[in-house]
């Protein structure tokens, strides 16, 4: 045999081997699937029991959580062999994908504070190493260590909280925390320090204000990439919230921290979303406005609200980012409604938003006057309804006038306000067995955390009316322009990493 055959023997041999082991990988990720959904329809049916081994517990919300990223993680994996196919990080670049989709699975079931912190910095360090996955580009490096060094407080704040529970409980198991920490009727100081922790580690994770302008630079990195990130990394906040729910919702400070910062996160993204040219960088602002609506719904202690929120949003932005390289259709002349129509239509869709959604509510059970939250969360919808009637009813159609179009608006908002407490209702439900029955907040503090949503997503129904108005004003363009830099944060952000890190960016890495 010559030495050519011989090479060419080895390299399909290492070829073969590297086929195989991401055969491996895929096949793992779809038994991980398989397991969460079997559990899901197991519990449907029989009484649910939570299982716990080594510091895992399979429960409900687990299984929830799992299901989503087993499923983002298997597709994303799938798509990944395709799209770097013939590429030569591609073997590297799998191997870390899986092992941050591991790591990510085993965050949403860990229940013993130290396998979850474990699982907390090797998802974020093996997202670090995607996000370098092309390290010659020199506009990938500075958004990745952004995102180091906020990662890194979260762990801080998440090893802390820890070491106070060690500290003062004598235990790492977070059930067992949990249960000591809620057995009164009032939360002790040690235990408000921790769950403030704990939502300060989750506002990093889920690129909340002033931690989020990594999120929209991100974009150096493979669409894979983007993908797990916006689909199903980045909902680790909220997941780790939902863990620690039942202590969560007795710590009004907390949740006012919440709902304060994921309001501003919510408007921020927002507003730079509509000044966005680019699909991409849409659909990343989009996440952070997104995610800042998620944090405000935990804020108003709305934790099934949360869930269906990561679930949706979760399967909606993976799919929205793999098929995003692709050649959009050519999009139709949009028509542009006067500003005053467009108020008007929200005005009268929101008063018969509240009309509906107090139908809903008597059809379904939920309770708006609850408490404080639940109220903003009804107030919420009613805006929703809102601009519903601005899509359904906003546009001109030949032919058919809007009076002739309304009856179908107010049978879609109805429909509309019954499904959404309908879904919130079941996710009540299926999230009993882990969250128990916690109190409703009340109190000053409650009422300001209900409060601060409202008036602000308000505010963003009378902004985006009058955006065509704005368009043609100077300060509207200037307005813009600061939008669609995300009002410079990110460079402040910038020059406080580069007095942490320095400037210098490995040898080789060009600016594209």
């Amino acid at each position: 045999m010559s030495m050519s055959q011989v090479d060419d023997a080895g390299v399909k041999s290492h070829e073969r081997n590297g086929d195989d082991g991401e055969a491996w990988a895929m096949l793992g990720g779809v038994l991980a699937l398989a397991a969460s959904s079997a559990v899901l329809l197991a519990w449907q049916v029989a009484t649910p029991r939570a299982i716990g081994l080594a510091g895992i517990t399979l429960d409900r919300l687990g299984a929830a959580l799992t299901l989503l990223v087993g499923g983002v993680g298997a597709v994303t994996f799938r798509f990944s062999m395709r799209y770097l196919d013939g590429e030569p990080i591609r073997r590297r670049f799998l191997r870390r994908l899986a092992f941050t989709i591991s790591s990510a699975y085993v965050l949403m079931l860990a229940t013993d504070l130290r396998l979850l912190i474990a699982a907390w910095a090797t998802t974020s360090l093996g997202l670090h190493g995607l996000l370098l996955s092309y390290p010659d580009r020199a506009e990938a490096w500075r958004p990745a260590r952004k995102k180091f060094l906020i990662s890194r407080l979260g762990d801080a704040a998440l090893v802390a909280a820890a070491a106070l529970v060690w500290r003062d409980w004598g235990t790492f198991d977070l059930g067992a925390f949990l249960r000591a920490a809620t057995a009164g009727p009032v939360v002790g100081p040690s235990a408000t320090a921790i769950c403030l922790l704990v939502a300060a580690a989750a506002l990093t994770k889920s690129a909340q204000f002033p931690f989020h302008s990594w999120l929209p630079e991100t974009m150096e990195a493979p669409t894979p990439v983007s993908a797990l990130m916006h689909a199903g990394v980045i909902n680790a906040g909220g997941a780790l919230l939902l863990r620690f729910a039942p202590l969560v919702v007795r710590v009004p400070e907390a949740l006012l921290l919440l709902s304060l910062v994921g309001t501003i996160t919510a408007v921020l993204g927002m507003l730079a979303m509509w000044a966005q040219v680019k699909v991409k960088r849409t659909l990343a602002w989009s996440t952070v406005a997104q995610m800042g609506f998620m944090m405000v719904q935990c804020g108003l202690a709305a934790f099934p609200a949360a869930l269906l929120h990561i679930l949706g949003h979760g399967c909606y932005k993976a799919w929205s980012f793999l098929r995003s390289g692709g050649l959009p259709a050519s999009a139709p002349s949009v028509e542009v409604v006067p500003p005053a129509r467009t108020l008007g239509l929200a005005a009268l869709g929101t008063g018969w938003g509240i009309l509906t959604v107090a139908a809903a509510s008597a059809l379904t059970g939920f309770r708006p006057d609850h408490a404080p939250g639940e109220l903003a969360l009804a107030a919420v919808a009613a805006l929703s309804i809102g601009q519903l009637w601005v899509v359904l009813l906003g546009p001109s159609r030949p032919g058919r006038s809007t009076f002739i179009r309304l009856p179908w608006a107010a049978a879609a908002s109805l429909a509309a306000s019954v499904a959404i407490f309908a879904l919130y209702r079941g996710a009540e439900r299926f999230l009993a067995p882990v969250l128990g029955d916690p109190p409703a907040p009340e109190g000053a503090l409650a009422w300001l955390a209900a409060t601060i949503p409202a008036v602000a997503f308000t505010g963003l129904v009378v902004v985006h009316a009058l955006l065509p108005a704005l368009g043609r004003r100077a300060s509207g363009r200037a307005f813009h322009v600061h939008a669609l830099h995300g009002f410079y944060l990110g460079a402040v952000a910038d020059r406080l990493v580069d007095r942490a890190w320095g400037r210098r960016i490995p040898k080789g890495a060009e600016h594209a």
